[in-house]
């Protein structure tokens, strides 16, 4: 499933029976758009480093002559797709964090190593828990992600597993790409002990705000159930409220420290990890896991002081210090594992980051004036090494999440942890 190539202009389907936008809606957009054509390039270090400045002139022609055609909702994803075409994890159109005015079907998905599944339903929909989704709209899951794909900002193909499964939830995003035929519902074909069955699917309610450094993707929902429910609640879902904190864990013989957000909420992170390393001291830890799946960034100025706790203690050395690491692992928190790669003896556990050592980052956000649409736009660009080419920070010990695990509290980190 993985799409790293950039998203292409042409074909880009108009709805026949769409009622033509009036003039004040198509001359406000075009201001949206003088806006963006005018502060993006300003803005950027670099705007045009993966699409032209062609292609991207030639991209705001074809949405400028089409928005008399499109409806409010089909114009926002071609913000989308324009923003991500930079080709950057910070530039983008971000529905789940700003706000757009989408909804989400009563359902939520995941990629797990084995495929998308419903991991969470609103009560009324509960008999589709963990059930597996082949189709959106009639079109294979494969095939339904790469036509989302073109509309995240990303910085690798990691983001294309941490954000697909929102979009394909969101109505109108599936409407837009051809996926619904109606802006406010849209059928997933779904395998539940080896029978497939449709379900068509009414918009719940609109779509939650997922905004902030910390993955808030794992925080229950009022009124919905989760496929994990009846299980015990694992460790790294434990205390999502929380920017930092630790646990002994007695059956791995280590101290467990997770990380959510690159900030400081009170306690000086600096002290935080002199606690953290005093109470593995005391309980006479054999490892250090350091968990930075939530971790969506923050402030980078705070890391070296993670980086001297480390490099100062008893865990580095090989085998007693790991790090786990996600798609949502990413900015502030990509230039921590990268430091951390350099400086310490480190094990990473999980999956790839979402990020690349040098990346574009420190969104400003752009307010478009007439329906005050949010694109975030990179300023600054971080090298942290010129020769350094690859696509993520890639993992030693792989330890991808299946379903079967999360339906059963299970956590594959750790236990790989465990195993070494």
């Amino acid at each position: 499933m993985g799409v790293e190539s950039r998203p292409t202009w042409e074909g880009v389907a108009v709805d026949a029976e769409q009622v033509d936008a009036d003039a004040d809606q198509v001359r406000g957009w075009n201001e949206d758009l003088d806006v963006a054509v005018r502060e993006m390039p300003a803005v950027h270090p670099n705007l045009f480093h993966v699409v032209s400045r062609e292609q991207f002139d030639g991209a705001v022609a074809d949405l400028r002559r089409r928005l008399p055609g499109l409806a409010r909702h089909q114009v926002v994803v071609e913000l989308m797709r324009l923003a991500a075409s930079v080709g950057d994890g910070h530039t983008c159109v971000a529905p789940w964090r700003d706000p757009v005015g989408f909804h989400t079907l009563p359902v939520s998905l995941y990629r797990f190593a084995d495929g998308y599944h419903i991991r969470t339903t609103t009560r009324d929909a509960a008999a589709l828990l963990g059930a597996r989704v082949t189709h959106v709209g009639g079109v294979p899951i494969d095939s339904a992600e790469e036509l989302v794909a073109p509309l995240i900002g990303r910085d690798n193909d990691m983001g294309v597993s941490m954000y697909a499964p929102v979009l394909l939830v969101m109505p109108e995003v599936l409407h837009a790409v051809g996926l619904a035929d109606d802006p406010g519902r849209a059928e997933l074909t779904v395998e539940v002990g080896g029978r497939q069955h449709t379900a068509p699917l009414d918009s719940a309610e609109p779509f939650p705000d997922l905004s902030g450094g910390a993955d808030k993707w794992w925080t229950p929902r009022d009124g919905w159930v989760d496929l994990r429910n009846s299980a015990a609640e694992p460790l790294w879902l434990s205390r999502l409220t929380e920017t930092y904190w630790f646990s002994h864990v007695p059956d791995g013989e280590l101290l467990y420290c997770q990380l959510n957000e690159i900030q400081e909420r009170g306690e000086k992170l600096e002290t935080f990890f002199a606690r953290a390393l005093a109470a593995a001291d005391a309980v006479d830890a054999r490892r250090f896991v350091l968990d930075l799946r939530h971790n969506g960034g923050g402030n980078g100025d705070l890391n070296r002081a993670i980086v001297r706790a480390l490099l100062q203690s008893r865990f580095d050395e090989r085998g007693r210090l790991f790090v786990i690491t996600s798609r949502r692992t990413f900015s502030a928190a990509q230039m921590l594992i990268g430091d951390l790669e350099k400086w310490t003896s480190l094990i990473f556990v999980g999956e790839p980051s979402a990020s690349r050592s040098n990346h574009y980052g420190d969104s400003r956000l752009l307010v478009l004036p007439s329906q005050s649409i949010t694109l975030r736009v990179s300023t600054l660009w971080w090298q942290w090494d010129p020769r350094d080419t690859r696509p993520w920070i890639g993992v030693e010990l792989s330890a991808p999440l299946t379903v079967d695990a999360y339906r059963n509290g299970r956590d594959p980190a750790l236990e790989a942890i465990a195993a070494t």
